[in-house]
């Protein structure tokens, strides 16, 4: 039997799965990571009445610590691993505090990594623990949260403390702006897609907000030059993963689909999942460009996706650097595969999506699938943007 996404037979499903001791599991849990109304009130209070009961401390305590001049002008964004996980959700929280820091005016964010209560990390799902341990996940601190700062044009400042405490100290007396709202070491909570997609739907403009630095721009075109010839890259991403294998990509449709292109005027430009690089050969892509280095680049991959003609693949993390960068041109497909309760259309719609359609701040030429990557869909898809694509590019489409 399947794991029902939510309601009450999810919760029977737990118990009988896992025991009565999931109850307490889920109790601590939502007092550490609401998911309730309730939960998420009773946790707002609590975060209040700190931020109350230690002003007046803090305040003394700030004017005994030099602090560094632009510190009053700074968003300081807290990704609090207790609470939030080491993927490309933290690409959501990124343009979180971009949003937060011009809604304030301030001038720059300053983003803060605080270690997790348990081994620096917080607490997964066994059947994720057992494909992405802790030190996989401790790996990726550096090979995608770090990288990926350099993606927001307005933070200037990294810093992965050491500790906790030392988190609620420049909590205390550097920050004067924090993010997320209310933000407190001791309750700690995580800020994701919702309140981007809310904002965008509120009118707010300009939310797709990273970007390519210049440097990982012409490091790619030099690649291109010299692999393209003039030819129209068309990245295709692809998911090979051990965790949740229902969502990986076809791979032979994606490969038809290459085939399919002309190959005089488009050249398609594969990124392996991270587990393909390491463990196969990859004989399937024989013939084709297969860009491995920007499944290790986080850099190198937005680069790829904003100088491609479109990026194509399935809903998996790395395509949200397509969704968070106004200048790239995507479809992302197979958003919603069958019987997986972390993409049903229930907890899309706790993570603010709407089913059925593109993000709310989406350009012409970006669009969510939500049909699997069946060939005809992909062509489709393909088709259906390209025009636009070549009408945003000035040209003719054939």
């Amino acid at each position: 039997m399947n794991e029902p996404a939510s309601g009450i037979r999810r919760v029977a499903f737990k118990i009988k799965r896992d025991g009565p001791s999931w109850i307490v599991r889920r109790l601590a849990a939502e007092a550490s990571q609401p998911s309730t109304v309730p939960g998420r009130l009773v946790h707002a209070l609590a975060r209040n009445a700190i931020t109350l009961a230690t002003a007046l401390p803090r305040r003394l305590h700030a004017m005994a610590v030099p602090r560094p001049d632009d510190a009053a002008r700074s968003l300081f964004a807290f990704y609090d691993l207790e609470v939030s996980p080491v993927t490309f959700d933290f690409l959501w929280f990124l343009v979180g505090a971009e949003l937060e820091r011009r809604r304030r005016g301030l001038d720059a964010v300053h983003v803060v990594i605080v270690p997790g209560r348990t081994g620096g990390l917080r607490r997964e799902r066994e059947d994720y623990e057992d494909v992405v341990d802790p030190a996989a996940r401790n790996e990726r601190i550096g090979n995608i949260l770090l990288p990926a700062c350099s993606l927001l044009p307005t933070c200037t400042g990294v810093t992965r403390t050491a500790s906790r405490k030392q988190a609620a100290f420049m909590r205390a007396t550097i920050a004067d702006h924090v993010f997320p709202a209310g933000y407190e070491a001791a309750l700690p909570l995580f800020a994701g897609s919702r309140q981007c997609l809310d904002a965008a739907r509120q009118g707010v403009p300009h939310v797709a907000s990273l970007r390519a630095t210049p440097k990982s721009v012409r490091d790619f075109d030099r690649w291109a030059t010299s692999h393209a010839r003039g030819r129209r890259v068309v990245a295709i991403t692809l998911r090979h993963y051990s965790y949740m294998p229902a969502r990986n990509s076809n791979m032979e449709a994606w490969i038809a689909f290459a085939r399919s292109l002309d190959p005089g005027r488009y050249m398609p430009v594969f990124v392996p999942d991270l587990e393909q690089t390491l463990d196969e050969e990859l004989s399937e892509l024989d013939g084709f460009t297969v860009l491995g280095e920007a499944a290790w680049n986080v850099g190198l991959r937005m680069a790829l996706y904003e100088r491609a003609f479109i990026s194509m693949g399935v809903n998996t993390g790395p395509m949200g650097l397509c969704w968070l960068n106004a200048r790239t041109c995507y479809a992302t497909l197979k958003m919603s595969p069958a019987d997986v309760p972390q993409t049903s259309l229930a907890f899309f719609r706790e993570l603010g999506f709407e089913p059925g359609r593109s993000l709310p701040f989406a350009t012409p030429t970006q669009e969510l699938v939500w049909e699997d990557d069946t060939l005809e869909v992909i062509e489709q898809a393909f088709h259906r943007l390209a025009p636009r694509i070549e009408c945003r590019l000035g040209q003719a489409y054939d």
